[in-house]
């Protein structure tokens, strides 16, 4: 059973996180980390949806890693951006905003092994949802990998997981507002000092 204090307690982290982190990549790694240690996942990628693709913003994958370094690790798996016309679990969810829970992942129709063979990794199980927009429409995938022992991941774990990507969508979103607001305040500074410069002394 997942633990709804801790769950409770990583959202109220990431939040506070949200007033000063900047980096919208070290934000999603934070984000990511934590959907997998409340779910005991071995590995994660969180995609970003961009028109007729996904694009591979976070890898989280500690078996890889101690393998083959974290750079070659990324460079390995974020080179591309995984395409909505072929087949995938992260496209599936991407085009119907529903979660897919899977114990076996070669006996998915929807699992593309592609990433599995060119990196000797091993997909076993997988729980896959969408990050919604406030329009409810998919604007991220969360793809969680190998529940740590023999099972697979469970009716807790989905639930936990859409109460946590639905606080999620809403920071993230507050998180690309006050990133806007920040650069307009930026350019207008810009502006006025631009300006200020021309004007005849």
């Amino acid at each position: 059973m997942i633990d709804r204090e801790q769950l409770l307690e990583e959202l109220i982290e990431i939040g506070l996180a949200l007033t000063n982190e900047r980096d919208l990549y070290a934000l999603l790694d934070r984000i990511l980390e934590a959907a997998r240690r409340f779910t005991r996942a071995e590995a994660g990628t969180l995609f970003l949806c961009e028109g007729d693709h996904l694009r591979f913003a976070v890898v989280q994958n500690d078996l890889l890693e101690r393998k083959l370094g974290k750079s070659e690790m990324q460079q390995r798996l974020q080179a591309e951006p995984l395409r909505l016309s072929e087949p995938s679990l992260a496209g599936h969810v991407a085009q119907t905003g529903a979660l897919i829970n899977v114990a076996d992942a070669y006996a998915s129709p929807f699992f593309n092994p592609d990433v599995d063979r060119a990196t000797g990794f091993r997909t076993r199980t997988v729980l896959c949802l969408p990050i919604l927009d406030r329009a409810r429409r998919p604007f991220a995938v969360m793809t969680l990998l190998n529940k740590h022992g023999d099972g697979a991941f469970d009716a807790s774990d989905e639930r936990a997981l859409q109460v946590f990507a639905a606080s999620i969508g809403v920071i993230l979103e507050t998180w690309n507002e006050a990133s806007k607001t920040r650069r307009r305040g930026r350019e207008q500074m810009g502006e006025a000092a631009l300006g200020s410069a021309r004007a005849p002394s």
